[in-house]
């Protein structure tokens, strides 16, 4: 009788663990706004600063002949400025995809994501579900 107490609590406590070490599975972005106080802090401190970014950017288009002039930048999304053209102001939602200006190294890419973002409230973003 002892026995099969000990096992059901084992089990019991066996299942607990599992269940606390679950996650949602969802990407984990820290996405700053743009204009916010979160936002001025972090361009004082990258090595790459927002004017740099910007060049970085208008000369990524040049070299891919794009025929963009240049996207506004909305966030900053691990540790990336994102400059994407994907805004609207009527839904609202942000695309997440555009040049991406890497704030520590400089390195300019595009990134065609599928995600986008969507307020959570008057103070933040989240990702959108799809």
């Amino acid at each position: 009788m002892e026995s099969i107490k000990l096992k059901s609590y084992l089990a019991i406590i066996l299942i607990v663990l599992l269940l606390s070490s679950c996650t949602k599975g969802e990407d984990k972005m820290k996405i700053i706004a743009y204009g916010t106080p979160e936002f001025e802090e972090f361009v004082k401190k990258a090595p790459i600063n927002l004017e740099k970014a910007w060049d970085l950017q208008l000369k990524y288009y040049e070299e891919n002949e794009e025929k963009v002039i240049g996207s506004p930048l909305f966030f900053i999304i691990n540790d990336k400025y994102i400059f994407t053209p994907y805004y609207n102001p009527k839904i609202p939602e942000v695309k997440l995809s555009g040049v991406s200006i890497d704030s520590q190294t400089g390195e300019a890419t595009y990134v065609n994501m599928k995600d986008k973002l969507k307020p959570k409230s008057q103070f933040g973003w989240r990702k959108s579900k799809n």
